[in-house]
């Protein structure tokens, strides 16, 4: 349900709720026949305003996710175990800002308290129950300021923020915060434009994600990436 008193502000309320079977794509095996469908059941209610002569619009949610019949892999194995429901109470604020003058910014910033709230399961020596959803930040954030120079060039720096997670359910293992930096750059040059994205600029070291079979296995993040774009407007 949508309710917009006029142009400038809008308001929401949702309800949703899926249905995931335990056997991905139709695919039974031994390690998931045992385990329940998940269910995720979704409350939302949230604004979007439109400000500064429509340069600037931001918007705002509050939101409770509760999933039900959650599976993770067994330490040590790849059989599927029950962990229990979890639910997941967060706020996300975004706004994108954009300048006569050519400046533009885009900003967003997360908060997610993701816990287990039943579970019977024990791992690594702990009861899941009351611990903290795996690799799932309680904040997280991301700005990016860009200013264009008379539609000829170009130039943009931003940096991303990932909080502490647990790697495992048990919460025995902490994968540590974060900072990453991006930047681009543009040209044009007749009817063609060039232009360089910087990803992890200064090659940060950081762990994106534990790994399913041990919480002593983490998966790297990207290294520094440039990738290198050329468009023609014919």
């Amino acid at each position: 349900m949508v309710f917009q008193p006029d142009d400038k502000q809008s308001y929401y309320v949702s309800w949703s709720r899926s249905f995931q079977p335990s056997g991905e794509g139709f695919a039974l095996a031994a390690n998931n026949a045992g385990i329940e469908p998940e269910k995720t059941t979704n409350k939302e209610i949230g604004a979007k305003y439109t400000l500064l002569g429509g340069r600037l619009n931001a918007t705002m949610s509050l939101f409770e996710l509760e999933r039900t019949g959650i599976k993770s892999a067994a330490p040590g194995s790849t059989v599927l175990i029950p962990i229990g429901t979890q639910r997941t109470r967060g706020l996300e604020l975004s706004a994108n800002l954009d300048l006569a003058s050519g400046w533009r910014a885009i900003a967003g910033y997360s908060y997610l308290d993701a816990r287990i709230t039943r579970s019977l399961a024990v791992e690594s020596g702990q009861a899941v129950e009351g611990k903290r959803a795996t690799l799932t930040p309680l904040h997280s954030a991301n700005l990016f300021v860009s200013k264009d120079f008379a539609d000829s060039f170009g130039i943009g720096l931003g940096g991303n923020y990932g909080g502490d997670r647990f790697a495992n359910p048990g919460n025995t293992v902490t994968l540590p915060a974060f900072v990453t930096v991006d930047a681009l750059a543009w040209v044009k040059l007749g009817p063609a434009r060039l232009q360089l994205n910087a990803y992890n600029l200064f090659d940060k070291r950081y762990i994106v994600s534990g790994h399913g079979t041990s919480p002593l296995l983490n998966l790297p993040g990207a290294p520094r990436t440039v990738i290198a774009t050329v468009r023609f407007d014919l």
